[in-house]
This record gives structure tokens, sequence and C-alpha cells, in this order.
């Protein structure tokens, strides 16, 4: 099956732990239409608010880098290395064809500067160095790649290469979909700083080598955009996975297989501009805030429940009004109770449609004990206190 003729394959709904994907729509939707998949999400919740041929498989070309360095950049947080680790180019690395630093063999370069041309350049031959020096070779990388893929729920995602590139012109190997790059990109946006990377235009490799200038045309000429990553070949076409945020609001657009260079950056922007143009990011709850709800311990003290976590939705811009709360919470409970425990849900709905649910919590312990005059002890507030201030 090849990308041109692929359909949208049938998969069960994938569990998103940080928010559903529902695709949401509004009156005007963006126009025209000049690639095969088209993606916007919500980053922070991965609520979809538009999709097009999202789950058809297509070759992620370049964008493969993205999953590297999220492997890369988690062994470094884990303390495996550093980024000024040092990396000597390799024969394989330095014979890596398609875009290139030009890495010489038996050169050494700190592992953040290669981790910084892969994302930024594109480079191969940076993207097989790191694969190397994380995982020990080529084929190694591409088992934790694949691994971490399992682990966020991309289900329709393979990797095969550690850079998207074809083992020959017009044989791509790696496969993936819209959802699963959105997904991925996620990722590093929650669980990474390279952002501070990849929004910038250029930047000196090495000190200076040589000047590293971002594939990603977008930086530096779209308001709030600050990554991610492109990637072509020829049976790919040209695509890119691009974040951008503009006040509380951060969104992500994947277009796959647009026509040219051009069209590709200007598909995702006419998406982002869409998305903000469109909808708002409303802050609905605050960690610790207590709610207008109280549940009764049986034979004790009635508690007020207090939020487990902050929330916040993406609704269309004309339905912030619509926004409300429902409490399924129960009336009465049996002691003793946990500082911490949750006794029910908040659920936050637009006109009937739950966007978000939330933890109740008891901010206090009661204990069962004889020798209380209720048969119960009641110990201060303590966990949720501060932020409840």
């Amino acid at each position: 099956m090849t990308p041109a003729t692929a359909s949208a394959r049938s998969r069960k709904h994938r569990h998103f732990p940080r928010g559903r994907h529902l695709a949401m729509r509004t009156e005007a939707e963006p126009r025209p239409v000049m690639y095969h998949a088209a993606l916007l999400e919500d980053a922070d919740t991965g609520r979809i608010l538009f999709e097009k041929n999202s789950e058809m498989e297509w070759p992620p070309a370049s964008m493969a880098k993205m999953m590297l360095l999220l492997v890369a950049y988690k062994k470094i947080k884990a303390g495996e290395f550093s980024l000024d680790s040092p990396v000597r180019i390799s024969q394989r690395s330095a014979h890596t064809e398609g875009s290139r630093l030009g890495l010489i063999e038996g050169q050494v370069y700190p592992l953040g500067e290669l981790m910084k041309a892969a994302l930024i350049k594109s480079a191969n031959d940076a993207a097989v160095a790191v694969a190397e020096k994380i995982a020990g070779s080529v084929e190694a990388a591409v088992l934790l790649m694949n691994q971490q893929a399992r682990d966020l729920g991309m289900t329709n995602t393979e990797y095969h290469t550690v850079d998207g590139l074809p083992p020959r012109p017009g044989h791509d190997v790696d496969r993936t979909d819209a959802r699963d790059l959105a997904t991925v990109a996620r990722a590093l946006i929650d669980q990474t700083n390279l952002l501070r990377w990849s929004s910038r235009e250029q930047t000196p490799f090495d000190g200076g080598v040589c000047i590293l200038r971002n594939t990603n045309h977008l930086v530096g000429h779209f308001v709030g955009c600050d990554g991610l990553k492109t990637g072509f070949t020829f049976q790919a076409g040209f695509n890119v996975t691009a974040t951008a945020k503009r006040g509380n609001l951060r969104l992500i657009a994947v277009i796959l297989g647009a026509p040219s260079n051009q069209q590709r950056f200007e598909q995702a922007a006419r998406l982002l501009n869409w998305g903000f143009q469109n909808f708002t990011a409303v802050a609905v709850l605050k960690r610790g805030q207590s709610l207008p709800v109280r549940v009764q311990v049986k034979s004790g003290p009635a508690i007020n429940l207090v939020v487990a976590h902050s929330v916040k939705v993406v609704v269309p811009k004309a339905q912030v009004d619509s926004i409300d709360l429902a409490y399924r919470v129960p009336q009465v409970v049996s002691g003793p109770v946990r500082s911490g425990e949750s006794l029910g849900q908040v659920l936050v709905q637009d006109r009937g449609e739950t966007l978000a649910a939330v933890d109740a919590l008891s901010p206090t312990t009661v204990s069962v004990d004889p020798r209380g005059p209720d048969g119960f002890t009641v110990e201060p507030p303590a966990a949720y206190r501060k932020e409840a201030q």
C-alpha cells in the first residue's frame, strides 16, 4: 500500500493520558486543501481541532528525527549522557547521504551540538552520530525509538531508520500518521527543552564551525512559531510538524504530502491561523481550589472538597459562555478518609459534552478514633493549603 493510495485504517480509539482526541469544527474550516493529510490540535490537552486523513499511513521522512531526539534527551535526563558528552564520528555517520553537515570520520563533537544540527538543519550524518552514541548502533537506536512510540500509544508508527532517509530513492521504510506525529510533538514540548533550539532561524554549530539554518521557514516569520521539524522525500513529498504559541494557547499543526516546500509552510500557517482565530484556552479550575460541594462522613464531619489538578480546556470562542461544571460526588461516605483521597469527580462540560474530568479530593484526614466525641478525629488540611490560598 503506497501513501498516495492509502486510506485511513480502522483503529480502536487510543488512550491519551493528557486529553481526549475529539475533532471539533467551527463554521469555516481552513481552505484550500493542498496536502494528503493534516491535523491541528491543542498541545496541552491533545484535543483535535481539525483533521483530514489523520490516520492515513505516511512516511515521516526527516520528522523521524523527532523520536530520535526524544529518546536522546531522555537518556541525558536519566544521567546516562550529557550535552557535552564527546561523540566520535564513525565511518557510517560520515558517509550518510541526504541533508548533512559534512562530518568527517574521526572528528569529535559534543552530543548536544549534534542533536541541535539534527533538529535545526535536519542533518542525517548528525542523527546517525547521535544514534550511535546513545544506543551503541543505529539498529539499537531504532529499537529504542519503536519502544518509545509504543509507550506513547503511537499505534500506527514503525521506524526502521533514525533519520527518515530511504535506503534507496522512492522506497521509504518508516511509517507513521498525522496523529502519531502530533503525539511525539507533544512529548517533545512537554518533556524536553528542545524548543530552545527549534525556535532559532539560524545558530552556530560548535562555536562557529558552520551556521545551522532552520529548515522550518515558519520560524521567524509566523508569529509564535518555535518549532518543530520538517521532512521531505520523493515518496513522502513536503511535510512539516509545526507548533506555535500565542497567549496561553499552544497549537500543533501537521501537514503531510504538500506539493512544494512553500505549500507545506503556507498550509501549516493557514491551519495555525485558523486555530488561533477560532479557538481559545480557558483556565477552568486551579489545583487545590475549594469546590462548592461537601461530602458528609457518616457519623462524622462534612468535608469541603478541593480540585486535584488544574484544568484548562480549548473551545471555540463563541462557546466560552457555555462551559459549565457538573459534580459526581456522593452525599455521604463511610470513614476513615485520607487526605488527598478522591471522593468523586468534577466534569467540565460544553453543552452536555464532557471536555475534561478531574478528581475531587478530601483536603483533610478523618480517622476513626473511639475516644473522640463522635468516633472520628479530624486532622487539619495540609497538602493543598498553599495553592488554595
